[in-house]
């Protein structure tokens, strides 16, 4: 019993360090009762009892201290799990940043090779071809049709459906997305594209469709522009048909053509007659309307297969890729007809030209180009010198 005392503040510690301090309080009272019932000396109940208290008092001071380290452990794990699930928050976020910052520079990258694709291209169909394969690419957009302003140009792929021309800021209508082409205020076409079904109502995609269609505005600009600059360089101010320089580089593509294929083309060379004796009788301005009428006549009696040039001066040539030779004389005497009937108002007066033609074939006339050229202009000479206003045919 003697060592239960000895030992009984040890007890009591392990018990309410391992119990919990209130049933270890309850074993001091029952131990302290029995050591008092069986012991009559108060010294030893009294030592007991101070002991007990010194172990209780110093075991509360330890429970205190442990729940206070517990709750500022707690505190601290919970600091440390909401900054870790910040981190896992900013590093989604960063992730999700990432993943559309690749998105964005994938279509500036895109658009800047589709940008240069469409400055090497001086074709508008081709340059369309090559944006209806784009946004099939990015948005998945197979019906589009494109307007270019300057010459009343229109492409189409797909089904047919109206192009809104009036609009000035991107806009639906229906299942429709009309994107016009401006840069600033200038205004030079307009996109139609039908919105896929799954699309119809995502203001995401219609917005991300819009700012490619922007990104390109310059890009087709700049391919307008040049074209336009090109079509300069190759065609005569006054009439609007090719340049000499241009039909002759054309003429020998003809001839690469239609060696390959086994095929033909005829040439057609025409002059007006008697052309000093206007410039000379009304001025070069009455030459320069004369010049322009006949030429005009000459375009609408051409189909756009044909290639017309202004030669020289006022004489013309046409090449007229796999015609028919009889075909040809016939359509050359409706021109040279034409001529004749028009009636050109020179200030007060109206006046009347008339011109003279040739004709030479390929290769029925020359296995070369140049050589069919030259027995056109055979021909002409022939006309001028058997009495102008008519047609001969190379023989």
């Amino acid at each position: 019993m003697e060592k239960l005392i000895i030992f009984s503040p040890l007890i009591t510690f392990i018990i309410g360090y391992n119990a919990g301090i209130n049933f270890s309080r309850i074993f001091a009272v029952l131990f302290s009762v029995c050591a008092a019932i069986f012991y009559t000396s108060h010294l030893v109940v009294i030592v007991t009892l101070l002991t007990l208290c010194l172990a209780e008092f110093f075991l509360e001071k330890f429970h205190r201290n442990m729940n206070s380290l517990r709750r500022i452990f707690n505190n601290k794990l919970r600091n440390l799990v909401d900054e870790l699930s910040s981190l896992k928050k900013d590093s989604d976020t960063t992730k999700l940043a990432l993943v559309s910052n690749e998105k964005v520079i994938k279509n500036i990258l895109h658009i800047y090779e589709l940008s240069k694709d469409i400055a090497a291209y001086i074709d508008l169909e081709k340059m369309f071809s090559l944006i209806v394969d784009s946004l099939n690419q990015q948005f998945i957009i197979k019906d589009v049709a494109m307007k270019i302003f300057d010459g009343n140009t229109i492409f189409r792929k797909g089904i047919f459906f109206d192009i809104n021309e009036t609009i000035k800021i991107p806009k639906i209508l229906e299942n429709m997305i009309h994107l016009p082409l401006n840069i600033g205020d200038k205004y030079f076409g307009v996109i139609s594209a039908k919105i896929p079904p799954l699309f119809e109502k995502d203001a995401k995609f219609v917005n991300e469709i819009s700012a490619f269609v922007e990104e390109l505005n310059p890009a087709i600009q700049r391919a307008i522009l040049y074209l336009k600059l090109e079509e300069m360089s190759r065609t005569d101010g006054l009439t609007g048909l090719y340049r000499r320089g241009y039909f002759n580089q054309r003429l020998k593509e003809e001839e690469l053509l239609a060696k390959r294929s086994n095929g033909r083309f005829s040439i057609l060379m025409m002059d007006i007659d008697h052309f000093k004796k206007v410039n000379d009788t009304y001025g070069h301005q009455a030459g320069d309307m004369v010049i322009k009428t006949v030429s005009e006549i000459l375009k609408n009696s051409i189909y756009e297969t044909d290639f017309a040039a202004r030669y020289g001066g006022e004489e013309f040539v046409v090449i007229f890729p796999k015609t028919d030779p009889d075909g040809l004389k016939i359509k050359s005497e409706k021109i040279r007809q034409k001529i004749q009937d028009s009636e050109i108002t020179i200030g007060l007066e109206k006046i009347k030209v008339t011109a003279s033609f040739g004709i030479a074939h390929y290769p029925k006339d020359s296995q070369l180009a140049e050589e069919v050229l030259h027995k056109a202009d055979i021909s002409l000479y022939k006309s001028k010198q058997t009495g102008r206003n008519k047609v001969t045919e190379f023989k």
